[in-house]
């Protein structure tokens, strides 16, 4: 009887007593199979360079290329899947990329890391994946793991782009369990998000699938199922939200793209250029797939991608920053308000991490054009929680209109600007502000003080009568992107819920 021998790795290789006759050359054999593999991509290397890490923030990190730079050598990894405490199996771990890019100074990196899904009791919701986007264009993404099911482990992030099945990829936990459609645990195909776990009437449940390219998770929307991580964006995607069934809060990662929710038993499948496939109970997760722009575009000329690993902690995204030249990455800026108080003008500003912040002009200006710096607070310097700071101008006698803004500088002298914030001193009646006027791409919208309590229904109408964009806010300076609207006279009316007091204005685009 001829025996046979199966070696699987980037391909499969089959061979046969005759074709191989000695034990030696069979574990020969199987040496070359593993290193052809293993190095069908350079190694990462960060030797010679200065090297900076990235971590989990929850926010987005922008960093301007500086000068003297002319490379830069990326490596991310997602996030992997929540775990459970009931169970002794592992949450997948999410995949590494990497990337070396030629760059010039100017040239602008956006990053995101993925945030670990949610731990559960009997199951966990997907990991978020990470990404790089390079002067807007998106050059990398992390496929991040699926979370711990209850009777087995979580996918893995696969260095494939297409994510990981919740019931039949090899990288997806055990197979087994309630019979149901034909896409159960599916996982994304092409850069789509990856199915909901269960379908058939008797296993209504099922994971969230994780977030991709093309579209959020796919499922069925059963409110008893975890929900669907977000589709990919630019400035991220939320995890799926737990079921209403007993897992409710068991949710999936943010990241690019978003984990996958869990419901009882049943986890989240994790996030990534194709989102893994939701784990229905006894199929567990899939992870997400994983991308690199190829070697000849956006400045890339070496890349490589790896498959994750199962792991007992969990863990959020990270990655690291290769440069001749020290990269910063600097304050990330979440909130910034101007109020009128009895005391003169209040200004408030958050911000939810600090990389080598020096510190923060507050400017001040009557005519929105010409600002100077009224005074400076020094930065906490260096920073990964959240900060808030605050001033109050008392200099406002003789001042009608009043403009402010934050002039943000790290230690290397380089500096950023916060939007402008408007108040109108001295006028008491209700009047509603715009700001500029014509505008081209951001219009500003200033309530009056009395509108402080209440919802503000904003309405913004054409010239034929029609509402092109509408928004409820209780802010009383809200910033609207107009850029996508066609040239001509626009009415901005606005509908304060308290006093059921109406404002319009008309502005030019």
């Amino acid at each position: 009887m001829k025996k046979r021998y199966t070696f699987t790795g980037c391909q499969q290789e089959t061979i046969t007593e005759k074709n191989i006759a000695s034990f030696t050359k069979r574990i020969l054999l199987l040496f070359f199979i593993f290193f052809t593999c293993q190095f069908s991509y350079a190694q990462f290397s960060c030797t010679g360079f200065n090297t900076t890490n990235i971590s989990y923030t929850g926010a987005i990190q922008t960093f301007t290329v500086p000068a003297g730079v002319s490379e830069l050598r990326i490596s991310l990894t997602g996030a992997s899947g929540g775990q459970a405490s009931a169970a002794t199996n592992l949450a997948g771990g999410g995949a590494t990329v990497y990337a070396y890019v030629s760059v010039v100074p100017g040239d602008v990196f956006r990053v995101l890391m993925g945030q670990k899904g949610t731990n559960g009791t009997y199951e966990a919701g997907g990991g978020g994946s990470s990404a790089v986007y390079k002067n807007g264009v998106l050059i990398m993404v992390a496929g991040a793991g699926g979370g711990v099911d209850n009777t087995g482990d979580g996918g893995n992030g696969l260095a494939a782009i297409n994510g990981g099945d919740g019931a039949n990829d090899a990288d997806a936990g055990s197979t087994g369990g309630c019979v149901s459609s034909v896409d159960n645990g599916k996982g994304g195909i092409g850069g789509n998000g990856g199915n909901h776990g269960e379908f058939a009437a008797n296993c209504p449940h099922g994971g969230g699938g994780g977030g991709g390219l093309n579209s959020a998770g796919q499922g069925n929307g059963n409110l008893n199922a975890g929900q669907p991580g977000g589709r990919g964006n630019i400035n991220g995607a939320a995890g799926g939200m737990g079921s209403l069934d007993d897992a409710v809060g068991i949710n999936g990662g943010w990241g690019w793209s978003g984990g996958g929710g869990a419901d009882d038993r049943e986890s989240g499948g994790g996030a990534g250029y194709s989102g893994g496939g939701g784990g229905p109970e006894s199929k567990n997760p899939g992870g997400g797939g994983s991308f690199v722009a190829a070697i000849g575009t956006n400045g890339i000329t070496a890349s490589g991608k790896s498959s994750g690993t199962g792991t007992t902690t969990g863990y959020n995204g990270s990655g690291i920053v290769c440069s001749p030249s020290l990269i910063t990455l600097p304050v990330i800026l979440e909130s910034f308000t101007a109020e009128k108080t009895v005391e003169g003008a209040l200004l408030k500003w958050a911000v939810s991490g600090e990389i080598n912040i020096a510190y923060y002009e507050v400017q001040k200006s009557t005519d929105g054009v010409h600002f100077s710096t009224i005074t400076v607070i020094a930065a906490s310097g260096n920073s990964s929680t959240p900060l808030h700071y605050s001033f109050t101008d008392v200099a406002l006698v003789n001042t009608s209109k009043v403009f402010y803004r934050l002039k943000m500088t790290d230690a290397d002298a380089r500096a950023t600007y916060s939007a402008t914030r408007y108040l109108d001193i001295i006028q008491e009646n209700a009047s509603l502000t715009t700001y500029p006027n014509p505008v081209k791409e951001r219009i500003s919208i200033v309530l009056p003080q009395s509108w402080k309590e209440g919802n503000n229904l904003i309405l913004f109408v054409n010239a034929t009568g029609q509402v092109v964009m509408k928004k409820t806010t209780t802010s009383l300076q809200s910033d609207f992107k107009v850029d996508m609207l066609s040239s001509g006279v626009y009415l901005i009316k606005v509908i304060n819920s308290k006093t059921n007091q109406q404002l319009s204005a008309k502005f030019i685009k």
